[in-house]
């Protein structure tokens, strides 16, 4: 596994130790003002999220049940609880209407270069494994970019649903944001391609990009809290 950017390079700073101290110098931000620019980071998530994953904005159900599961998923970040089969289930259920959550039981041709075909049979054991991973020590320990460089290729190549795989992959990323106490993150529609290209190197242990991707997915969240303390200012 390449070296990853919370880890300095010789005579620069990695970007994970800028994001700490920029979050740190947020932590005395009003509670108004945080609930509020947290509110606006989760509708522009949800929106960025539909955008990425060909869903009908203007249907308002679809929009209601993905900001209900980024709600579920920053509420359970927040109080240390570890993502299960059922918990990736339920934001299935709410986000990706009709399909209910249901776990893929016929074979489906990979979407990614570099991606193992997954039988069903196995989807369980290696979405166990992929958690067991991330929530263990050493998961834990990772930064939050990390630990979604890690989360984003491989739940992707397990494709553990018929449909709304990326959808629920992408909703997620904030799970790993909110539990390292950053506000919800998103992808936006114009970096579609490149990520695709960085999935597949993932695919291949070749994760950094994906790191820096998520890692200026938590500036751009950042950015807003900070546009918030100045309006509170």
């Amino acid at each position: 596994m390449p070296e990853l950017p919370i880890h300095p390079a010789v005579g620069r700073e990695a970007p994970g130790y800028s994001l700490e101290r920029r979050l740190t110098r947020l932590k005395d931000l009003k509670p108004t003002l945080r609930r509020r620019a947290h509110d606006r980071l989760r509708e522009w998530a949800a929106v960025e999220t539909l955008s990425l994953t060909g869903g009908a904005r203007g249907d308002g159900s679809v929009v209601e049940g993905v900001l209900e599961a980024l709600a579920h998923i920053e509420t359970a970040a927040s109080s240390s609880r570890e993502i299960d089969l059922g918990f990736i289930r339920e934001v299935h259920r709410l986000s990706s209407p009709p399909f209910g959550g249901e776990i893929r039981t016929t074979e489906a041709p990979s979407q990614f270069k570099n991606a193992r075909v997954l039988s069903p049979r196995f989807i369980e054991a290696m979405l166990s494994n992929l958690l067991d991973w991330l929530h263990g020590e050493s998961g834990r320990e990772m930064f939050p970019a990390e630990r979604m460089a890690l989360w984003f290729p491989r739940f992707l190549e397990i494709a553990p649903f018929e449909w709304g795989n990326f959808r629920t992959a992408h909703l997620f990323l904030s799970f790993f944001s909110c539990a390292g106490g950053y506000p919800p993150v998103s992808l936006r529609f114009e970096e579609a391609e490149e990520v695709r290209s960085e999935i597949e190197r993932a695919l291949l242990f070749d994760t950094g990009p994906l790191v820096s991707r998520f890692s200026a997915a938590l500036a751009r969240s950042l950015e807003a809290l900070e546009r918030a303390a100045g309006e509170g200012a």
